[in-house]
C-alpha cells in the first residue's frame, strides 16, 4: 500500500507514523512542518507526493482543500483514492469530490470526531464518499471505530459540523462559566453546577432545554441580560452569555409571532367567508337611514 500525507501537523503526522508501522510505504508533503514522522519520506511537491500513492490523505486546515486538490488532481492515479479529512464545508467536498473524479479518482470526506493526540489513529471518524468503503476498511485496519455514510461527500463533514455546534460551544459555555465563578471567588461550586447538568437523564434534559427555552424565552432573556451585567462587573469577558441573550430574543419573538397568527388567521378566514357571502347575495347590507 503506498500511501501519501498532506500535511504533516499534529494529526498528519499522527496518522503517517500510524501508517508506516501499518507497513505503508508512506510519503508526505508539508512545505512548513518541521519534523518528518519516522518511516515518511518527505517529498520535496505534491505532485511527487501523491504521483504513486495509492491512498492520498488531506489533514491540513480546511481553508486550503479545494487549491490542494486541484494541485493533486493532475497527478492522481486511475484508480487512487483521494480522502479529505479536514473541516471544510459540505460544500467545499462536494466540489472537491467532482474535482477528483473529474481526474478519474475516488474521493471520500473524512470527519474526525475526537482529539488525535489522545487516541491515535484510533479516534472515531465517519465517512462518506464514492471511495468511503475503502477508507472505512482502511481505518479500521489501524484500530478506529468507523462509521460509514452510504451517501455522497458532504454527509460526514456535515455529522460532524453539527456536532460542533453542540462540542465547541458547550466548551465555551463551560470556560466562561468557570472563569467567572473563578472571579466570584466560587469556582469549585461552579464546577459542580457544570458536573451536575452533563449527568442524570440527559435525554430528558435536552427535551428540557428545548421546550423550556421557548417557553420560558422572556423570563431567561431578562436573567440572561443580568449575567451579562454581572461578569462585566466581575471584569469577565461574556461573549457567550451575550449571545444567549439574542438568542432568548429571537426566541421570545417567533413565540410571539406564532400566538398572534392563529388569530390573525380567524379573522382572515371570517372576513373571506363574509365577502363571499355578501358576493353571492346571501347577506343584504341594510341601510342605517332605512
Amino acid at each position: 500500500m503506498r500511501t501519501a500525507f498532506i500535511g504533516l501537523g499534529e494529526a498528519g503526522a499522527i496518522y503517517a507514523a500510524a501508517a508506516a508501522a501499518h507497513g505503508d510505504h508512506v510519503t508526505g508533503f508539508d512545505p512548513a512542518a518541521p519534523t518528518t514522522p519516522e518511516g515518511v519520506e518527505r517529498s520535496a511537491t505534491l505532485a511527487e507526493a501523491v504521483a504513486a500513492a495509492d491512498l492520498v490523505v488531506v489533514l491540513t486546515g480546511a481553508a486550503l482543500s479545494e487549491r490542494i486538490a486541484a494541485d493533486a488532481a493532475p497527478h492522481l492515479g486511475a484508480d487512487a483514492v483521494y480522502a479529505d479529512f479536514t473541516t471544510a464545508s459540505p460544500q467545499v467536498m462536494a466540489r472537491v469530490e467532482r474535482v477528483v473524479q473529474d481526474a478519474g479518482a475516488r474521493f471520500a470526506d473524512v470527519a474526525i470526531l475526537g482529539p488525535v493526540p489522545t487516541k491515535g489513529a484510533r479516534t472515531e471518524t465517519i465517512v462518506s464518499g464514492s471511495a468511503a468503503r475503502d477508507v472505512e476498511a482502511y481505518l479500521v485496519s489501524l484500530g478506529a471505530e468507523v462509521e460509514r455514510i452510504d451517501g455522497p461527500a458532504g454527509e460526514a463533514t456535515s455529522r460532524k459540523l453539527l456536532r460542533s455546534v453542540l462540542m465547541k460551544s458547550l466548551a465555551a459555555v463551560v470556560v466562561e462559566a468557570v472563569t467567572a465563578g473563578r472571579a466570584a471567588g466560587c469556582e469549585d461550586w461552579v464546577r459542580e453546577q457544570i458536573a451536575g447538568q452533563l449527568s442524570g437523564d440527559v435525554a430528558a434534559k435536552i427535551e428540557r432545554y428545548e421546550s423550556g427555552s421557548r417557553k420560558h424565552a422572556v423570563r431567561r432573556g431578562h436573567e440572561m441580560e443580568s449575567v451579562v451585567e454581572h461578569l462585566g462587573a466581575l471584569g469577565v469577558p461574556a461573549e457567550m452569555s451575550e449571545a444567549s441573550v439574542r438568542f432568548l430574543g429571537r426566541l421570545a419573538a417567533e413565540e410571539a409571532q406564532e400566538q398572534e397568527q392563529p388569530g390573525r388567521a380567524l379573522a382572515e378566514r371570517a372576513r373571506r367567508s363574509s365577502a363571499t357571502a355578501m358576493a353571492s347575495g346571501f347577506i343584504h347590507v341594510t341601510s342605517p337611514n332605512r
